[in-house]
This record gives C-alpha cells, structure tokens and sequence, in this order.
C-alpha cells in the first residue's frame, strides 16, 4: 500500500499519537496532517448524537483544509446519560474520503463513577475537574479509571480500530 495522507481535525497530540499506534499496529503506512478545527459542538458534548456531530464536523473541516489526503478524520469525546440519570464516556470518530465515502464509529461506553457524576451533572466540565478520584483511594483499579477517563486513550484507540478497519475492509463489512 502507498503511503496515504491523512488530515485530522485536531491538534491535540494526545489524539494524533494514539491515531499513530494504531496506523503503525494496522501496518498502514501515512503521513498525518492535523489542522485545528472547531468542532460545531459545545466544548463538552453530553449527548451521543452531539458527539458524533462534531466527529463529522471536524472530519469535514479537515478533508476541506487539507486539499491533498486521501481522508480525514474526526475525534470527538462525549457523554451522554444512560439509565438512572448518570453519564458514560466514549469517543465517535468519523472518516471521509476524497470520493466523499463517510463512516462513523463509535467507541466503547464506559459508566462514570460517582466521583466524576456529580461535575457532568453541575454543568462543570470534567477536563477540570480530574484531580482527586484516585486520592481518595490510591490502589490499582483507582489509579486505572483515573488514568482511561483523563486521557481517554482506551475509547479513542477503540473508535479509530473500527472505523480504519471497517475502512480498509470496507468489502466485507
């Protein structure tokens, strides 16, 4: 395969290098090309279809700056309320190609603990308000749901895997 052109509509290099793992673990050969682009959406989706909005919006935006890719991604990481009135987290990623191809996917939910609840529900954003989950408690499984909800890593890798997969595959699916 030769070696494609990917636009991205972020500069956040937390999202570009999970989007590097998982090029380089699915053997696609690239060049990434992030633009900074808003998103159309509020800074903190709650909703899973406002998500996935902005997803589409930053894929968009960036197949539309970046002239010569061969497709362009959006990452966008939300909530949204499941039963009883409390939040999950998740990740839609949308890619569109130069023929105008589109698919979005959508990551894993994962239900918040009380902990981060109470700040969705205030209406305070969460990305402040991270320190001191696992000060309460400091043993491993603290530490780990502190670490996939402040960097979000398992959601974004999942979202890209499915839809580079579904992509690259596109005949079987």
């Amino acid at each position: 395969m030769k070696k494609l052109t990917i636009a991205v509509g972020t500069t956040s290099l937390q999202k570009i290098s999970y989007l590097k793992e998982v090029l380089k673990e699915l053997e696609i050969k690239s060049s990434i090309k992030s633009i900074d682009v808003k998103s159309g959406v509020s800074e903190q989706p709650i909703t899973s279809s406002e998500t996935k909005k902005g997803s589409i919006n930053r894929a968009k935006k960036a197949l539309k700056e970046i002239k010569d890719s061969y497709f362009s991604l959006g990452i966008e990481v939300g909530y949204h309320k499941y039963s009883k009135d409390k939040y999950e987290i998740f990740c839609w990623v949308t890619l569109i190609d130069d023929s105008g191809y589109q698919i979005s996917g959508q990551s894993h939910k994962f239900l918040l603990p009380e902990y981060h609840q109470k700040f969705l529900h205030s209406g305070k954003y969460l990305g402040d308000n991270l320190d001191g989950y696992s000060k309460k408690n400091k043993n491993f499984v603290d530490v780990y749901i502190e670490d996939m909800i402040r960097h979000r890593k398992p959601f974004i890798v999942g979202a890209l895997k499915d839809i580079l997969v579904r992509y690259f595959k596109k005949e079987d699916f």
